[in-house]
């Protein structure tokens, strides 16, 4: 998006916010012995980022992609080992901003992000994604700001939808199974009194699932201002609060639930910070215990190392994690006795960290301004997508397929 301003608070990837804020602070990010930058004598005027904010799965053939311009495009995951994904269909955010959540909420229907005072519901007939219709809106108090984040879920024969708002508001919405009459029945403050990140802010960048039953579901949330919580729904009872780490520097970038497991990203500052964290929930307290944390660090002299986006996954050795830094680095690894077991990492696309996306069949993509295709199991997770279920969700059985010391449960 355009931005004529040149402060820290005009709309601009974390990762170069994060970076401007040490710049000020007198942190080079220069090698040693290399040409230091000049200020030339010309006025900035504006930048457009086409890199992208989100992907998801719609399903078990087609992601979405969003990006900083505005773009929504919707590919089909290809096979072959010489050539990438395939466009399907290419549409614009009718606000024309950003698009930074993207939520599969039923088969041929998802839901993006808009404006700061409307989500926009895009549906597909055929579910082959060449004929969107035309968005429909949802209308919501701008005071909420636009949605960062979000997750779709069933609670008894009912859809609910949680969303994760600019200003540190969550919003709950239910319709019916197919997405059809989506209401807003309640917001939520998750706010921080006392906000980790130097700029005041409360964006909730994370929402996810943790479990549901026939008459209650539990998400947990996570937030630039350094907290934690899990809420129930509908009622919008805020259950448990926990600030990540206490001692950081920046918030909470990226989510990620499986079972009782989470994973926490996050832009680590220095030497000792890290960008990883791994916890746990216990289901009937619903109190978060932190288990184990790594800084996930190419260069070990950078200065900050930002963790754009964090997913489990299914491999065939079990189940794992991806993670993918502003190094461009695509990392792997595993938990075993509680603790973070890190593979390694692939060196995959630019700098500025990428947008990941996993399906149950064993696809994964990672998404910066290229897009780049990985599959990770030799065999499907599954043996056929499930008819009416998130193509995202690993399904409780191929849990099992995990190391016996890695404790991913069920709910109760």
């Amino acid at each position: 998006m355009d931005n004529r301003t040149s402060n820290l608070d005009r709309p601009q990837p974390l990762v170069l916010r994060s970076r401007r804020q040490l710049m000020q602070r007198g942190v080079t990010f220069v090698p040693p012995g290399a040409v230091a930058p000049a200020r030339l004598p010309i006025q900035e005027d504006g930048t457009t980022y086409s890199m992208a904010q989100e992907a998801a799965w719609l399903d078990a053939a087609h992601f979405a992609v969003g990006r900083w311009d505005g773009s929504l495009s919707i590919f089909n995951f290809n096979p072959s080992r010489t050539n990438g994904p395939v466009i399907t269909q290419a549409v614009s955010s009718p606000a024309a901003e950003g698009i930074q959540m993207i939520v599969w909420l039923a088969p041929g229907v998802f839901v993006t992000s808009n404006d700061d005072a409307s989500l926009v519901v895009w549906r597909s007939a055929s579910r082959t994604w060449q004929d969107l219709q035309a968005p429909q809106p949802l209308l919501f108090d701008k005071t909420l700001g636009v949605a960062n984040s979000g997750d779709s879920f069933a609670v008894g024969d009912a859809l609910f939808l949680v969303v994760g708002h600019a200003n540190g508001y969550l919003s709950i919405w239910r319709g019916a199974p197919d997405a059809s009459d989506l209401t807003l029945l309640k917001t939520v403050d998750v706010r921080s009194q006392h906000p980790v990140n130097p700029w005041g802010l409360h964006n909730v960048r994370g929402v996810c699932a943790l479990l549901s039953t026939d008459a209650r579901g539990y998400i947990v949330s996570g937030s630039e201002d350094g907290n934690l919580c899990v809420v129930s729904v509908p009622d919008g009872q805020i259950v448990s609060t926990t600030v990540y780490n206490p001692t950081a520097e920046r918030g909470i970038n990226s989510v990620a639930v499986l079972g009782q497991n989470i994973l926490v990203a996050n832009c680590s500052v220095g030497p000792s910070d890290k960008n990883l964290w791994y916890y746990t929930v216990d289901f009937e307290s619903f109190r978060i215990t932190l288990r184990d944390s790594t800084n996930l660090k190419v260069n070990p002299s950078a200065p900050q190392v930002f963790n754009f986006c964090t997913i489990w996954a299914l491999y065939d050795g079990g189940v794992c994690f991806f993670t993918s830094t502003e190094e461009g680095a695509l990392w792997m690894g595993t938990v075993a006795d509680q603790r973070l077991a890190v593979i390694g990492y692939q060196e995959v696309s630019s700098a500025l960290g990428a947008a990941l996306a996993f399906n149950v069949k064993g696809q994964l993509v990672m998404v910066n301004h290229n897009l780049y295709e990985f599959v990770t199991r030799s065999a499907p997770a599954v043996a056929t997508e499930p008819a009416n279920e998130n193509p995202e969700r690993i399904p409780t059985a191929a849990t099992s397929l995990s190391p016996v010391n890695v404790e991913f449960c069920a709910p109760p």
